[in-house]
């Protein structure tokens, strides 16, 4: 179950996301066509993110909010040998405009893609499977801790610093060995993604200003066998994008490291995590650092904390001043109870801290309440 949470938590979610259950035969018949999605509402009884949003920040202060409906169509990949399938993820409502992917308010496609699987071998004669999928399309980052999504895969109800410097979606080419699926299958201890894509903003089919540099994707997690003593049971993850944006000229360079350890009650869970955008000129970079623990209090309830220490070099978001230009640090506690088998509660509390003052103010509260229907 720890090997699992971390790879939720570790890889990048558009991987695990399609993963699928253990091989099947040939003979079987490919796997049927689901619709699954969630409903968030929530109320923030804080201060809004003002002008110094991290991503997918609110800005209604004391007020309730439809964040998201999300609707997901998809036919998962089911067989080990040459084999396909797709995903449709859409967003509706007022958050849709926060993934960018688009400009209407309402709808966005969150993602969509189909895959391809190129067998390398036939399990049926070599015990092992293992092949080259292919994703075509809008897909998730293969790199990062957090999801876009609002639901349970995200132990916060906020996103962190780190996933704010982070690229989130790209329209390209991403190739995934020995499998999207091969890790939780438990087929592998690891799974290496490189692709390419058009830049490394969210805008669907967005090029940047020279349409002949494309952008490269990739990223690595490795489960660390029984083998290894002490550090057996954790995940390492690492990812390297080098890309434009659609309206910049430079470079752009994102770096990613997560490690998930081993602690010694199974009722804990941590994790430490390191962010680094890295664009040309002196000064320019920022580097998060992030740490993420869960302590299971009981089947249905749940304790998730998560502490940032950011250092500013360019700009968190595009919308900050040079005045607003602050190193800082963040702290998340986040109180997660499962009403029923689709219904989870949460109220969380946000503190983050800046060196210079935001708002007139070193230091920003925020309370949430939410509720998540999933289906």
């Amino acid at each position: 179950m720890r090997h699992l949470f971390f790879l939720f938590l570790l890889l990048g979610f558009g991987h695990l996301s399609s993963a699928q259950e253990a091989p099947a035969p040939a003979e079987a018949h490919s796997a049927s066509v689901s619709l699954s999605g969630y409903i968030s509402s929530s109320l923030n009884l804080g201060s809004g993110s003002g002008p110094y949003p991290y991503a997918l920040s609110p800005n209604n202060r004391n007020s309730f909010s439809l964040d998201v409906v999300a609707l997901s169509l998809r036919q998962p990949l089911d067989e080990w040998l040459f084999d396909s399938g797709f995903r449709l993820d859409l967003w509706l409502g007022p958050d849709a405009t926060l993934l960018e992917t688009g400009n209407d308010d309402t709808i966005h496609i969150r993602q969509s893609f189909f895959d391809l699987r190129i067998p390398l071998f036939d399990p049926r004669v070599t015990g092992s499977a293992q092949s080259l999928d292919l994703r075509f399309g809008v897909f998730d980052s293969p790199l990062g801790y957090e999801s876009l999504d609002r639901n349970s895969i995200n132990p916060h109800h906020t996103r962190s610093w780190g996933f704010t410097i982070e690229p989130t979606v790209h329209t390209g080419l991403l190739a995934m060995y020995p499998g999207v699926d091969a890790l939780v299958n438990g087929e592998s201890n690891f799974l290496f993604s490189l692709g390419i894509a058009n830049s490394i903003d969210p805008r669907i089919n967005g090029v940047p200003t020279n349409p002949n540099r494309k952008s490269l994707l990739s990223g690595f997690t490795w489960l660390v066998p029984d083998s290894f003593g002490l550090l057996s049971g954790s995940a390492f993850s690492a990812g390297y994008i080098n890309g434009r944006t659609l309206s910049g000229a430079d470079t752009v360079q994102n770096l990613y490291f997560a490690a998930g350890l081993p602690v010694i009650s199974p009722k804990w869970d941590f994790a430490l995590t390191y962010d680094s955008r890295m664009i040309n000129g002196e000064g320019n970079d920022d580097s998060v650092w992030g740490a993420y623990m869960k302590y299971q209090l009981s089947d249905k309830t749940s304790l998730n904390l998560r502490g940032e220490v950011f250092q500013e070099g360019s700009r968190l978001f595009s919308s900050e001043s040079a005045a607003e230009q602050s190193d800082g640090y963040s702290l998340t506690s986040t109180f997660d109870y499962r009403l029923s088998e689709n219904v989870i509660s949460r109220a969380e509390w946000r503190w983050d801290h800046t060196e210079a003052r935001v708002n007139e103010h070193h230091d920003t509260q925020s309370w949430y309440l939410s509720l998540i229907y999933e289906f």
